[in-house]
């Protein structure tokens, strides 16, 4: 189960294309900190009491070890606007230890052909897998479309250049705006299924491939997906990690209120960190609510069904999700759950977050 630990800032640049990037000293906790390209890290710091957590992604080469993450202002957005007016060189954050299954297993031997798509702040982690593979696997070919409004908006644009420029005839990258000519029609302007469609035939997106992964909102990564999957790509060698959607899931930033009027709907017992716990579920709870009124470490980032922080398996009972987008098949057939967007429907549930 992964803890929050302070760290502190080595280094804090604004980037002049939208966003702050910062990296951590993890030199004091051994392997702690090491990470998997593609990978994130959950942030939190106490804001009038309120204690707020974000999900970022890790936005380095895996084998530099260096733990980097880009984090881009959201209009209105509390953490995001605290953490690019506040962070510097010697702050301290509380940082968790990298998790997420957005990831795949290298092999230096293999020449492997890779697609990817990234659309705004989803280039984070497609550029860790990027660069982590063009290190790792010396024989592999990777072909990058990477979707923004215009070029001054495109986070890590300056990054993907330079790696571009030391991995030429390696790395296949096209630039897509949609508020900005780029001289290509393909490239420019609306990003329909036809345009992806066309991206793919062209050879920008291509489909005869081991591998593609895709980040960004869900609209986009679906249209994407559904291109390369009708030109012949298996759905099964498609992978995907949502970074904002039109319709999250239910969101709450903290469990109800109990009081005696409340009423208990269901009760359930749940093992984290090797305790075990029983609670009691009242009308309007998440799985996550209730777990929280006594066990205030439960893990939890977006509360949206998003981020996956909060999953467990269900071991007894059974539960329904409001939405899914931070779970693979394979994982929901395991009995996996996001626990912030599961409510039960049996009389008692016993979840698992240590599995």
């Amino acid at each position: 189960m992964s803890t929050f630990t302070p760290l502190t800032v080595t280094s804090a640049i604004n980037d002049p294309h939208d966003c702050l990037i910062v990296t951590f000293d993890t030199s004091e906790h051994g392997d702690r900190f090491r990470f998997a390209h593609g990978q994130h890290v959950n942030l939190r710091h106490e804001f009038d009491g309120v204690d707020v957590r974000r999900s970022y992604s890790i936005c380095s080469a895996a084998p530099d070890g260096e733990l980097r993450i880009a984090i881009r202002q959201v209009p209105g957005g509390v953490f995001s606007t605290w953490a690019t007016d506040e962070l510097r060189p010697g702050s301290v954050v509380e940082v968790t230890e990298p998790t997420g299954h957005f990831t795949h297993d290298l092999d230096p031997t293999r020449a492997r052909r890779y697609t990817f798509f990234a659309a705004g702040s989803g280039i984070t982690p497609i550029y860790s897998m990027m660069s982590t593979i063009l290190a790792t696997e010396p024989a592999s070919q990777v072909a990058l479309v990477y979707l923004n409004r215009t070029a001054l908006t495109a986070m890590l644009i300056d990054d993907v250049h330079d790696l571009h420029d030391r991995h030429l005839g390696r790395l296949r990258v096209a630039f897509a705006f949609t508020r900005e000519a780029t001289g290509s029609e393909l490239l420019s302007g609306r990003p329909d299924r036809a345009r992806f469609d066309a991206l793919v035939a062209a050879g920008f997106l291509p489909a005869d491939v081991d591998e593609a992964f895709l980040c960004g909102p869900i609209e986009l990564t679906d249209i994407a997906r559904d291109a390369l999957v009708a030109a012949g790509l298996p759905g099964e060698s498609i992978h995907r990690e949502i970074f904002t959607t039109k319709q999250q899931g239910t969101v709450t930033l903290a469990p109800q209120e109990v009081t005696e009027t409340s009423t208990v709907v269901s009760t359930g017992t749940a093992t984290l960190n090797g305790r075990v716990s029983e609670f009691e579920m009242y009308e309007g709870d998440s799985v996550l609510d209730a777990v929280q009124r006594i066990r205030p470490d439960a893990p939890y980032s977006c509360r949206s069904g998003v981020c996956s922080t909060c999953q467990a398996v269900v071991r007894d009972g059974e539960v329904e999700m409001a939405v899914n987008y931070g779970l693979t098949d394979d994982e929901v057939l395991r009995g996996y759950v996001l626990t912030c967007q599961s409510t039960p429907t049996t009389d008692t549930i016993v979840v698992d977050f240590d599995a």
